[in-house]
């Protein structure tokens, strides 16, 4: 079962992580069942040992380019203890790799999600300046900023707090202007919208405009969303149900 072929100190590097690509495979990870190798009994034990012994070796090395690739396999378990092996080598690619695994985006798309948000915008007309269809715009983009601040560190880094907060009070602006030119009917084709944010900030605005469909739309994001958006959705419909109002000068 273990995979290994010689000793790390003396293998090549392509060579370690090769081993190290074959060893996550055959261990698998807590969102796989183990290829069959039960948890705590002396053959995974053994295989972790020899997973973090690789890892350890190619750390030492520094090969960041060579570890991407594992970072972005296309084979889960490998990126997993990639992820979990590598973070003090590459932590940008470490972190992407272990949210995406997390969200089920790929590597790559948690990368560019991440770098989105933390970019500076660019500066934008004030949104009472904006034409309707460039609030549209503005407000799927926002709603998706908002979505990428789960790969910040809001509870540890102040600074990441801040910047979602100040997310989160631009798209409810961008509503609340939408409101105010009696146009929230112009977010109803974003109830479709592939980001499960940005869906459910359509939907909370669209309640007071098509509650049927804005009703659907949350349920849907309740029963099949993510980890993190059906608690959001299910406190709106609740609010809903009951007459509260969700966001104040929206609905």
């Amino acid at each position: 079962m273990n995979p290994t072929t010689s000793d790390p100190h003396v293998a090549s590097t392509v060579e370690l992580l090769r081993q190290f690509a074959d060893a996550a495979t055959i261990a698998g990870t807590a969102s796989t069942p183990y290829r069959g190798i039960p948890e705590n009994t002396p053959e995974r034990r053994q295989l972790v040992q020899e997973l973090q012994r690789l890892g350890e070796e190619i750390r030492k090395r520094k090969p960041v380019a060579e570890v991407r690739k594992l970072l972005e396999h296309e084979n889960l378990d490998v990126r997993g203890w990639a992820a979990a092996q590598f973070h003090s080598l590459d932590p940008e690619w470490a972190s992407a790799s272990f949210n995406g695994l997390l969200s089920k985006l790929s590597t790559a798309e948690t990368l560019a999600l991440t770098r989105r948000v933390r970019e500076r915008p660019s500066k934008h007309p004030p949104i009472d300046e904006l034409s309707s269809p460039a609030l549209i715009e503005r407000f799927e983009d926002a709603a998706t900023r908002e979505y990428a601040t789960r790969f910040l560190d809001c509870t540890g880094e102040r600074a990441d707090m801040a910047l979602r907060n100040r997310i989160v009070r631009e798209v409810i602006d961008l509503m609340r202007e939408l409101k105010a030119r009696s146009q929230l009917a112009l977010l109803i084709p974003l109830l479709e919208n592939a980001n499960v944010t940005v869906r459910r900030r359509a939907a909370i605005a669209c309640l007071a405009v098509v509650p049927d469909r804005a009703v659907a739309a949350l349920e849907s994001i309740v029963e099949n969303g993510d980890q993190l958006e059906p608690i959001a959705a299910k406190d709106a419909l609740d609010r809903w149900r009951r007459g509260v109002g969700i966001i104040y000068g929206v609905v």
